[in-house]
């Protein structure tokens, strides 16, 4: 995407995918005159996801709030993603190795190393986490989620207000509305 090869196979990791499923959680966002962006990436590209995100998913379900119910959009989309567990594979070390990240991001690691993808998905981009990230990924990239959404705009999958408007529905309820790297990247689509 913007000027990179298409993603064509991904691994997502936990944060990403209930970032991605905020919008369709959101009552003040339209996703029938809206795009939706968890259904622009599942079926755009072959996403795969480690066995513990997919747990992560069921734990942050079982609240009251817009994660579960983005939770919950994520897991009733089941069918259009891969559920691929990285340490039974002979590329792969037999156990968990100890990166400093959670568990669902370390196996999406793993994975995302073992099958080749081009991407990662995340929502690390902020504080050390990046730099663990981007440290233990062998040939994958790195793509975190609002970058995702810019990328979409570039490429003119939607237009650069609608990932304005789709990055502005999700920050508060991610974390990012203070966050210099969406700062700059909401200035590049103006």
């Amino acid at each position: 995407m913007s000027g990179r090869p298409r993603l064509r196979g991904v691994v997502a990791d936990t944060s990403a995918l209930v970032s991605l499923a905020v919008p369709s959680a959101d009552q003040t966002y339209d996703t029938a005159s809206d795009p939706d962006p968890l259904r622009y990436v599942l079926p755009s590209c072959d996403v795969s996801v480690p066995p513990s995100v997919v747990t992560e998913l069921q734990e942050i379900a079982q609240y009251s709030d817009i994660h579960a119910a983005a939770a919950h959009n994520v897991l009733a989309a089941r069918s259009h993603y891969a559920v691929e567990a990285p340490y039974q594979r002979s590329e792969t070390p037999d156990s968990r190795p100890t990166l400093g990240l959670d568990d669902g991001e370390t196996d999406g690691i793993v994975l995302a190393n073992a099958i080749e993808a081009d991407g990662f998905l995340t929502d690390e981009f902020g504080g050390n986490n990046f730099a663990l990230v981007h440290a233990a990924l062998a040939g994958p990239r790195i793509v975190p989620t609002p970058r995702l959404l810019c990328d979409y705009a570039h490429d003119g999958h939607m237009s650069a207000r609608e990932a304005r408007d789709l990055i502005r529905t999700i920050s508060p309820h991610r974390g990012w509305s203070d966050s210099p790297y969406v700062a700059q990247l909401l200035d590049r689509l103006a």
